[in-house]
């Protein structure tokens, strides 16, 4: 169920994430059309789902640990069965800090920032979110060493994410006022 919503709904979450300053029609007819009641549980239960990076670093990390833990046991029960092992279950090439700035930056922002525009009260979620991400990304530079270039690329990401989040908590002010 969570994958048909997923494939129903990235791109049109992606779209909304991009856009600083609207809601997108489309988002809006999706999100708020009477046709669409079940639409809104789908999301929250989607966002549940990944609600990990939403919460203190200490409870996110936990559970990413548990998350990744899981999917690297998968990737050695796939190599013991002579399986091809897949992308993010090999724990000798996967990095837990760097699955997470994919999995944040491209699962879990685009969710949290359309439901950030739609619901301020989720804006202070986002605003962990980006925090946490800076988190990953300081364990991710004392671990793998890696190249000021790769550095930069990770510090811009989190750099847009905050300047989204911040958007929408000026505006959600705007709004009240």
């Amino acid at each position: 169920h969570l994958i048909m919503l997923y494939e129903r709904t990235s791109a049109l979450c992606h779209a909304q994430a991009q856009e600083k300053n609207a809601l997108l029609p489309e988002f809006e007819e999706e999100v708020l059309n009477k046709e669409h009641d079940f639409w809104a549980q789908d999301v929250l239960v989607h966002i549940a789902d990944v609600s990990n990076p939403g919460k203190p670093f200490p409870i996110c990390q936990a559970w990413a640990i548990r998350c990744v833990e899981e999917f690297w046991d998968q990737g050695d029960e796939e190599k013991s069965l002579g399986l091809p092992v897949g992308m993010l279950n090999d724990r000798e090439k996967v990095s837990l800090p760097g699955s997470q700035h994919g999995f944040i930056n491209f699962l879990v922002a685009p969710v949290f920032i359309g439901a950030a525009r739609i619901f301020q009260s989720f804006v202070p979620l986002a605003d962990q979110m980006v925090d946490n991400l800076a988190s990953w990304r300081d364990i991710w530079v004392s671990e793998a060493n890696p190249s000021e270039t790769e550095i930069a690329k990770r510090d811009s990401d989190i750099l847009k994410l905050k300047e989204q989040v911040q958007a929408i908590a000026e505006l959600g002010l705007e709004r009240r006022h």
